[in-house]
């Protein structure tokens, strides 16, 4: 079980609970039409209210919102990436998924190697380990769910266009915040204890339990966080959804 970076969850409410989600699932490219058909017209897609910039030219003005959800200076450092509103449709669409988008969120990865306990000839998760993502939890816990939400709807828009770029065809952002947000909501608390066994070369520790194993990638990696940490973040994915007008 290695270290990877941890961050679905900022992205999903932090950048404005910034993110698709409900049962959306990605679909990309489009297929050839059948020999002798022709393709359907594409409809052209809707214009952008006049108050907000062309996607490509979006990142300043994403900025300006955002930097008002979290004063952590690691959220401060992200949101001086560039396409900040691709790579947010791009990482929520992994989510509802079940993926992690770790070059993504590189930037809130925990410091310090995943802990483990031997006892009685056992491997067990080593909750001295949790303590990693004490600072990444809190600043989600921080933020104020009603202005995400505010913020969400505001660059939906956005959100949309980058969407319709990624090539999906079924599910607007909000629909892809929805799925993503129910992705980590369904996630099992891990109590303390957990039995692990060696996973296969490269991969380090797996769970012992097949069907905590058998979770995504997104579930795992929200676990990892231990159950303090992992009931701050989901409590406030629900308020998220909430202040959306989601019932969750």
């Amino acid at each position: 079980m290695k270290n990877p970076g941890t961050l679905i969850v900022l992205v999903l409410l932090a950048a404005g609970a910034a993110v698709g989600i409900y049962g959306a699932r990605s679909f990309l490219g489009t297929p050839p039409p059948a020999p002798g058909l022709s393709s359907a017209p594409v409809a052209a897609p809707p214009a952008l209210p006049a108050n907000l910039p062309p996607l490509g030219k979006s990142d300043d003005f994403v900025r300006l919102r955002a930097s008002d959800l979290s004063k952590a200076s690691a959220f401060g450092e992200w949101l001086k990436q560039e396409s900040l509103i691709a790579r947010l449709a791009a990482a929520t669409s992994m989510i509802a998924n079940g993926k992690f988008p770790r070059e993504t969120f590189a930037a809130f990865a925990p410091r310090g190697k995943f802990l483990v306990l031997r006892k009685g000839g056992k491997v067990l998760v080593d909750p001295a380990g949790y303590a990693r993502y004490d600072a990444f939890a809190a600043m989600v816990a921080g933020v104020d769910a009603v202005a995400a939400a505010r913020l969400f709807e505001e660059l939906e828009p956005l959100f949309d266009a980058a969407h319709r770029e990624l090539g999906e065809k079924t599910a607007g952002a909000r629909a892809t915040f929805l799925a993503a947000a129910a992705e980590l909501l369904e996630t099992p608390r891990l109590e303390d204890g957990a039995l692990l066994k060696e996973g296969k070369k490269g991969i380090g520790w797996v769970y012992a339990d097949e069907e905590l194993e058998a979770r995504s990638l997104a579930q795992k990696q929200l676990m990892r966080m231990g159950p303090k940490n992992q009931d701050a973040v989901q409590a406030k994915i629900r308020a998220v959804t909430l202040a959306l007008g989601a019932r969750r």
